[in-house]
């Protein structure tokens, strides 16, 4: 059963690529009520011209938002320019080389405390998948330790109350009391860092003034928000798919043993094999046209990465996990303006968890346990046992 599981898993993203890049790759799908976008080229055209193929569903949808109160919606990420260039340019010095270096400490001290004590079984998940992300935003936010957990609850409650899920009255429910204490509990931080400032990120931001005026305490969380959903997603996600393509590939984890540098590289190609995100929303904001189709004003239009990723006239042997792919310019992090800002500490942070999996899972590796859930652009782990038999 666990071999099938994975094997849904493996056809379902081929099989998705293919069938979406045949023809021009571009079609209305009527149960999604959107434009859907498969090729490299015009899922890249997508993702650049934010002045057609805009992030604001808010502002721009045409369609029901159920999920309308979703904070994410008004954050960083669902913003156009110039007001998300002036915010990004700030949020971006929570991620400079120095900041990230400065946390690599606590992310192999986290990995290590979470593996000490595993015996030839790791529920991935729970063990690193979800300890690893939020700890590691928590120390870049200034959270203490105690109200983790909190974090980790937050981010399930907030990320499931999207689309159709957000008709839901028991991720409503969930849904409001998450976000009611989350916004109480960064409220007290601010307050508290006003009265003694601590030299950290939450300081910067309370500090800045991207257009000549403070940001908002409303502007502040929903950028801490969308830091820890995204920051906690991307690299569970990540990391989920990174053992299934090494478990279902013994020849590329044999080669990863022998030659541990080429980990970033193994890396890389599960984000082009198996990405974390599978496809992602824009709105357009006037007439558009890809590859020949003319679509109207407010239409939504999905660019499926998974199939960019996949398309053969960019990669050889689109459809093969080859780790030590060159060049591999995938699209899994976006592209453009919003271009992922916590690439390279999603990236440090996999190449740690590898590395200690390597150490601590010194055979070959196989699935124990696995159970999932589909989402409308990919199918989601929920469960994920590792094994080294």
């Amino acid at each position: 059963m666990t071999d099938d599981v994975v094997k849904e898993i493996f056809d379902w993203h081929r099989e998705t690529a293919r069938d979406g890049l045949a023809g021009d790759g571009v079609r209305f799908v009527e149960p999604f009520g959107a434009w859907v976008v498969h090729g490299y080229s015009e899922v890249k055209q997508v993702l650049t011209d934010y002045s057609i193929f805009s992030s604001d569903e808010l502002r721009y949808s045409a369609q029901p938002m159920p999920h309308r109160d979703n904070p994410v919606l008004s954050s960083l990420s669902a913003m156009d320019p110039p007001r998300h260039h002036l915010l990004r340019r700030l949020v971006s010095r929570a991620f400079t080389p120095r900041a990230i270096q400065a946390l690599l400490p606590s992310i192999t001290d986290t990995v290590r405390r979470q593996l000490a004590d595993v015996d030839g079984e790791l529920d991935v998940i729970g063990r690193l998948g979800y300890p690893l992300p939020v700890r590691t935003i928590a120390a870049l936010l200034g959270v203490e330790a105690h109200r983790q957990p909190d974090f980790m609850r937050w981010t399930e409650a907030i990320t499931s109350f999207a689309g159709s899920f957000a008709e839901d009255p028991v991720r409503q429910a969930a849904f409001r009391t998450a976000h009611a204490e989350l916004v109480e509990y960064f409220r007290e931080v601010f307050a508290e860092h006003r009265a003694r400032p601590q030299g950290d990120v939450i300081d910067t931001l309370l500090a800045a003034e991207p257009d000549g005026s403070r940001l908002s305490d409303e502007e502040l969380i929903d950028f801490c928000t969308l830091l820890l959903i995204n920051g906690h997603e991307t690299t569970k996600t990540l990391l989920v798919n990174t053992v299934l393509c090494l478990a279902a590939h013994p020849d590329a984890l044999a080669q990863l043993r022998t030659d541990p540098g080429l980990v970033p590289d193994a890396i890389e190609e599960v984000l082009r094999f198996l990405p974390p995100v599978g496809g992602t929303d824009r709105f357009t904001t006037g007439p558009a046209g890809i590859a020949g189709h003319a679509i109207e004003t407010g239409q939504r239009v999905i660019a499926m990465m998974l199939s960019a990723n996949r398309d053969p006239r960019v990669f050889t042997e689109a459809q093969e996990f080859r780790p030590g792919r060159t060049p591999n310019e995938h699209l899994s992090f976006g592209h453009g303006v919003h271009f992922c800002l916590g690439t390279h500490l999603a990236r440090h942070e996999l190449v740690i968890a590898v590395d200690a999996l390597l150490h601590y899972f010194p055979g070959p590796w196989s699935v124990g346990r696995i159970a999932t859930g589909r989402t409308p652009v990919g199918i989601d782990v929920l469960d994920l046992v590792l094994v080294s038999p």
